[in-house]
């Protein structure tokens, strides 16, 4: 068994959320250190980290109406127990196209930790169809379905303008956060206007190349507005990396609804969390090499650090913008 494998095993007890809302990130950071070449720092970093952590919750009864359980976080255990279940009839690639397009209207779930991890665990699973690493899966979804949550508009984006046009008129929510990244965001009902700038933004042309975009757009914003925030405005730019690792995975008709729904979580994080924020310049300076950033981020031993230094450095080898390297070093700056 390997280090992954190994920690999905010690981590499959535990509940989804701790705290009273926090997002269990253990499966996702020890995906990423295996993808950050840290896997030797797996076994310890999850030695650390499961002391915060709660149990399982209990299931409460089957699931039988999925709609009717949909976005009830009581019933995450219902869910865990539906999802291992249909991953024992299916392949996890059928489970997968079944359910995406069901919650993807709900991709801000767990503050888009629900879509994050579902991709991780499907991108552990293409490499290998281990039983911890399926296992990971339906906690993934469960936690999804469990949290399905609809910000306000249709993701529709049937505009002209570019991403930079759009995000440049985006609304700010003239309110200081203090609730969870999810309960913040509904506020944005009293923003009327954040729905028709959603819907501006021009249709995607490639989805590929479009979600690329999308997260080199957002790392910038990361850069230039993240710093009183940078927690909340780091999922702008994890959540889309996470996706676009795994499209392959998905039909194509799933792949044009999937970007909407994430060109709206990030706008939404933008518009929720930019207020009192000072606006600085990208960095101008050289950034520093892939291999120090990965180091860096892994002896943080931060969540957030790792999983936006390995989402970032995966930008920056498909694409050699160098804005994803400053965005990591920023993450590493800010958080460890």
């Amino acid at each position: 068994m390997d280090h992954l494998d190994e920690a999905l095993v010690r981590l499959a007890p535990t509940g989804p959320e701790f705290r009273g809302g926090l997002s269990n990130h253990g499966p996702m950071v020890v995906e990423a250190l295996v993808r950050l070449g840290a896997a030797e720092t797996i076994p310890d970093w999850v030695s650390g980290y499961l002391p915060r952590l709660e149990d399982s919750p209990d299931a409460r009864g089957r699931i039988t109406d999925w709609r009717v359980a949909l976005g009830d976080r009581r019933r995450v255990g219902d869910w865990t127990a539906y999802f291992t279940e249909r991953l024992a009839e299916a392949p996890w690639s059928e489970v997968l196209a079944e359910w995406w397009p069901r919650l993807t209207p709900g991709l801000a779930a767990g503050a888009t930790h629900g879509v994050i991890r579902t991709s991780h665990a499907v991108r552990a699973l293409a490499e290998q169809a281990t039983q911890p690493r399926v296992t990971e899966l339906a906690q993934a979804l469960a936690y999804w379905a469990a949290g399905y949550v609809e910000l306000p508009g249709r993701p529709l984006t049937s505009g002209v303008r570019t991403l930079e046009q759009a995000v440049a008129v985006l609304p700010i929510l003239e309110l200081a956060p203090t609730e969870l990244i999810v309960a913040h965001l509904a506020h944005l009902r009293d923003l009327p206007e954040f729905a028709g700038v959603v819907s501006s933004l021009r249709p995607p042309t490639d989805v590929a190349a479009d979600l690329t975009e999308l997260t080199r757009v957002f790392a910038g914003v990361f850069l230039t507005h993240g710093r009183h925030a940078p927690i909340d405005f780091i999922h702008a730019v994890t959540a889309p990396v996470a996706v676009s690792s795994v499209l392959e995975h998905l039909p194509r008709g799933l792949w044009r609804p999937t970007y909407d729904a994430l060109w709206q979580v990030a706008a939404a994080l933008y518009s929720g969390f930019a207020y009192q924020g000072t606006v600085e310049p990208l960095p101008s300076g050289d950034p520093l090499a892939p291999v120090e950033l990965a180091g860096r981020a892994a002896e943080t031993g931060d969540a957030h650090a790792i999983k936006l230094t390995e989402a970032a450095l995966r930008q920056h080898a498909r694409t050699g913008d160098p804005v994803f390297l400053h965005a990591a070093a920023r993450s590493v700056e800010l958080l460890g």
